[in-house]
C-alpha cells in the first residue's frame, strides 16, 4: 500500500468516526441557511444585576448601590442617604428604579 492510500484510508475513518458530529453540523447549517432557525440568545446569569447594601448611619441609613456596566467595561457605584423618619422601604424602591433607568 502506497502512502496516498493510506491516507485515503486514514480520512475515510476519521470521516466515519466523525459522522455523527458532522450530520448535526451539517443539519444546523442547513435550517440556517434555509432560514428555519433562529436562536436567540438571553443574557448570561447575573448580568444587568444592580446589588445594593443598606446600613445604618448616625441620623438615618445609607444605601450604596453598584452595577456592572458592560458597554464601557465598568462597575459604577453610587451612595444615597436616606435619612431618619422617611420611609424606607418606598425610598429604596424609588432608588432602585432610578438606577434601573441609568442602565
Amino acid at each position: 500500500m502506497n502512502w496516498f492510500d493510506k491516507w485515503v484510508a486514514k480520512k475515510c475513518k476519521q470521516a466515519w468516526e466523525n459522522k455523527d458530529r458532522d450530520e448535526i453540523i451539517g443539519a444546523k447549517q442547513m435550517a440556517i441557511g434555509m432560514g428555519t432557525i433562529a436562536v436567540e440568545r438571553g443574557r448570561p446569569e447575573g448580568e444587568g444585576r444592580i446589588t445594593f447594601e443598606l446600613s445604618t448611619a448616625v441620623g438615618g441609613k445609607i444605601l450604596n448601590v453598584r452595577h456592572y456596566d458592560e458597554r464601557r467595561d465598568r462597575h459604577d457605584h453610587q451612595t444615597y442617604v436616606i435619612p431618619t423618619g422617611e420611609d424606607i422601604g418606598e425610598r429604596v424602591a424609588k432608588i432602585i428604579n432610578l438606577e434601573m433607568f441609568k442602565q
